[in-house]
């Protein structure tokens, strides 16, 4: 009696069961696995990528840019600059500022050599300028070639400065590194200036007109040189 009530118990258990087969599978998201794959002793293999995380984009060098850059770094290293269009620009903004790093110390380093080659060339240019009979054949030549190496030395100091990276940040309003660059743009004027009046000296037609190139070559210098040494000088400033 004891096995019989058993067995018929067991009966409607496994009825209930095969009964309920499609909603447990259903709960337990095995409802779309073959029967062979739910009872195989190895597992299904599950691609190697479903466990690797998701490739990290590169930043964008442009996307830490700062406001206020000058203009001429806008137009090397700004979004649309040129050395983005021509693909020399590094692929990190770190690696910018490495490169302005080494750039600007080059600059400050070859500012000296050439603060001394234009103040050299100035006092020749006035020595010269003073007794003219007395030492032009001595003076003139040399007068010539340093102002030819002044001008190479002082080009090359330039580009360094406004070939250079952008910077970290720029700070708005007043500051001694402004002051240095618009004190730049007078000395840039002039350097520019005095190889042209230089040559214009030379080709003077009358004595009158000799006299009065080589004032403008002689106050030119002056005004070069002095805000050459004060751009120098306003970098040492606390602000």
């Amino acid at each position: 009696m004891r096995y019989a009530l058993t067995g018929a118990l067991l009966g409607v258990l496994t009825v209930t069961l095969v009964q309920a087969q499609p909603t447990l599978q259903v709960r337990l998201g095995l409802a779309h696995h073959p029967p062979a794959a739910l009872f195989s002793q190895e597992a299904p293999l599950t691609p190697a990528s479903a466990y690797a995380p998701p490739a990290l984009a590169t930043p964008d060098p442009t996307d830490s840019l700062p406001d206020g850059m000058p203009l001429n770094t806008r137009l090397l290293w700004g979004r649309k600059g040129l050395f983005r269009l021509l693909g020399l620009a590094p692929a990190t903004r770190k690696r910018e500022l490495e490169i302005r790093r080494t750039m600007l110390q080059w600059h400050q380093r070859l500012a000296l050599v050439t603060f001394a080659a234009l103040t050299t060339q100035v006092i020749l240019g006035e020595v010269l300028a003073s007794n003219r009979a007395r030492y032009y054949q001595d003076l003139q030549p040399v007068h010539r070639t340093l102002g030819y190496a002044t001008f190479g030395l002082y080009l090359t100091t330039a580009s360094l400065s406004l070939g250079a990276p952008p910077a970290r940040r720029y700070t708005p309003g007043f500051s001694s590194i402004k002051l240095h660059r618009w004190l730049a743009l007078i000395h840039f004027t002039g350097m520019t200036l005095q190889p042209w009046l230089g040559r214009h000296l030379r080709l003077a037609p009358t004595p009158d007109s000799y006299e009065r190139r080589l004032r403008t070559h002689r106050w030119v210098g002056r005004i070069t040189l002095g805000a050459y040494t004060a751009a120098f000088l306003v970098i040492l400033l606390p602000y």
